[in-house]
């Protein structure tokens, strides 16, 4: 019997060590994330963007128009040789479904050049700085430039496919927030930025939820999730004095990035058509060195 209560004493005292241990901070997270980005050498990524614009009351009477604007990008990253592959899919459609246009772009970085399919054809344009290239195309490191930026607090715990995650909560600092609000808006139509007092605009009519799902084994994020939605009514929109009255743009966008194939090999390969594009090369200063390709 004794040794039974013993058993069970030890055991409640193991359970309770177990339960002390506290769970990480968000900011403990978010350094974890930033290690186990900086030693990868390749990784695959997904993005699709869903984006909803209504334009009420334009024509007058309580009109109402506007299009839904779908994206599928899918790419493949190498960062030990500095190579990319990027297919992107987009898609728009007026809200009464009676006009829609879609286009497929191709992009690829390899040798120091970035190859894009431009209609039928192809075009290249050397980089001379390949490093400061594939960081333009770096998704991953984006998505962590802006946690930086922001606030990061643990949520919870999730297990998907057998992979045991933390839900993290992501509050962007205003300049994050700011630049995420004008790159959707400024995706619908660059010139709808100049209708609206953006300031206004970020002061009263947005709302942002932030989420990002990271591994708990190894701290990569594999999820970022970003839904918002802006509102630009009177007093925000820069209209002339004779337009109708009560008009609203408003924004709708769910932003879903996928992160995965973490160190698995990524040879970019050009399509036959691509390997006899022109390449341009950029006016450098003189005295400027660029390598071979």
């Amino acid at each position: 019997m004794r040794r039974v209560l013993l058993v069970l004493v030890l055991a409640a005292a193991f359970a309770g060590c177990i339960g002390d241990q506290a769970a990480p901070e968000g900011a403990e997270v978010k350094e974890r994330m930033r290690e186990a980005v900086g030693d990868l050498e390749s990784y695959r990524f997904e993005i699709e963007m869903d984006q909803t614009v209504e334009f009420h009351n334009f024509d007058g009477e309580g009109s109402l128009e506007g299009e839904m604007i779908s994206l599928h990008w899918t790419g493949a990253i190498n960062l030990s040789d500095q190579s990319s592959a990027e297919v992107s899919r987009s898609r728009r459609a007026t809200l009464a479904g009676n006009e829609t246009a879609e286009e497929t772009v191709e992009v690829y970085f390899r040798n120091q050049t970035l190859y894009q399919k431009m209609g039928d054809d192809w075009i290249g344009l050397l980089q001379p700085d390949p490093a400061l290239g594939i960081e333009k195309i770096d998704q991953l490191s984006h998505l962590m430039e802006m946690m930086e930026r922001s606030e990061v607090a643990v949520e919870g715990y999730e297990t998907d496919g057998g992979r045991k995650l933390i839900r993290l909560k992501v509050t962007p600092d205003d300049d994050t927030a700011y630049g995420i609000m004008l790159g959707q808006i400024s995706s619908v139509d660059p010139r709808i930025p100049l209708m609206i007092d953006m300031s206004a605009l970020f002061e009263r009519g947005r709302e942002l939820d932030w989420t990002v799902w990271a591994s708990e084994e190894t701290f990569l994020p594999t999820e970022s999730r970003i839904s918002t939605v802006y509102s630009a009514g009177p007093g925000v929109l820069r209209m002339p004095p004779e337009s109708p009255e009560d008009l609203e743009i408003r924004f709708e966008t769910l932003e879903v990035r996928r992160f995965g194939g973490y160190n698995e090999p990524v040879v970019v390969v050009l399509p036959q058509e691509a390997r006899g594009a022109p390449v341009l090369r950029p006016d450098l200063p003189e005295g400027a060195n660029v390598s071979s390709f």
